[in-house]
């Protein structure tokens, strides 16, 4: 019987009205959680810990987790990412084809989606296992989002003089898109800019490995954004850090809101800090953009250009 329901299922999701094929909807930002009353703990415990604030100042969540019961998930297969529990009396159990564990399929439901599938027979055996894969699963959703969304930075090209400069001056590479034009150099130190709206990068690296710990990077960047920046500093209160990892390095990254009471203005920024081949680098980019109403987007945009790095 399953099977049966799981065949009618596949079928209206393949198929549109009038035949016509679904088209992915939702943000890149977006997740559709689709669970059952068994599975409601695991879904809890998700949706926790997908709750990272980012104050641009108004405070925004960097991933926004959309809850739905099972009876209703027909009607928004077609979200472009999606997370499903699945225990043995769900519809869709067949998907697991038996096996226990968390599966990341893509263009499952329809053409560009991306779906995971977080499989038990046992909903207490989920909960230890959706906890044990959430900072994977948080990782693959941000960065997923973060490389979508700065697609539009590469639309045009790369300027490639830039791209040399900081490859001969930091022993790094990164694409940097066209458009983006030098701002400030100093020892160590190298910034760049693009309008409309504000965005801006900064590189920086000292010839020796450092010790990297939230407080002394936020002093290091005070420092060289009140040289370089007018004043620029943290608002200390408003900051959230995570590692991850980019091309096999480990970063340590931080989140958080620029401020100058000087030049009154602010908005987002983000900073990775890691060391490399026996230096240290420090690669931000912020945005100031009053004018918008989403500016997690806008530096999420920028993160995919300091998140090319070689």
């Amino acid at each position: 019987m399953r099977r049966i329901l799981y065949a009618l299922l596949v079928s209206a999701v393949l198929a549109g009205c009038g035949g016509e094929a679904k088209m992915v909807v939702g943000t890149s930002r977006e997740v559709l959680m689709v669970y059952s009353e068994d599975s409601k703990f695991s879904a809890g415990a998700f949706y926790k810990y997908m709750v990272k604030v980012l104050y641009t100042p108004q405070p925004e969540t960097l991933i926004y987790v959309r809850p739905l019961k099972w009876n209703r998930f027909p009607q928004f297969s077609n979200y472009r990412n999606k997370i499903l529990f699945l225990l043995p009396n769900d519809s869709l159990w067949d998907l697991c084809k038996e096996e226990e564990g968390v599966f990341f399929r893509k263009d499952m439901f329809v053409r560009g989606d991306f779906t995971i599938l977080v499989c038990s027979y046992d909903s207490r055996a989920m909960l230890r296992l959706i906890t044990d894969h959430l900072p994977v699963i948080w990782d693959t959703l941000l960065n997923k989002a973060i490389r979508e969304l700065s697609e539009v930075e590469f639309l045009g090209g790369k300027n490639r003089k830039l791209m040399q400069t900081i490859e001969r001056e930091f022993g790094i590479k990164m694409v940097v898109p066209a458009g983006w034009s030098l701002y400030r150099r100093g020892k160590g130190f190298l910034s760049i800019i693009k309008s409309n709206p504000s965005r801006f990068i900064f590189v920086y690296s000292e010839p020796h490995e450092r010790f990297i710990n939230l407080e002394d990077v936020l002093n290091l960047r005070d420092s060289l954004t009140t040289i370089y920046y007018k004043g620029d500093s943290v608002a200390r209160e408003y900051v959230t850090s995570m590692t991850d990892e980019v091309n096999g390095i480990q970063i340590f990254k931080i989140y958080g809101l620029w401020k100058n009471d000087t030049l009154m203005a602010g908005g987002p920024f983000v900073t990775y800090a890691f060391n490399k081949d026996g230096k240290f680098y420090m690669l931000d980019a912020g945005v100031f953009a009053p004018e918008s109403q989403n500016k997690v987007n806008l530096i999420l945009r920028v993160e995919g250009i300091i998140r090319t790095f070689r």
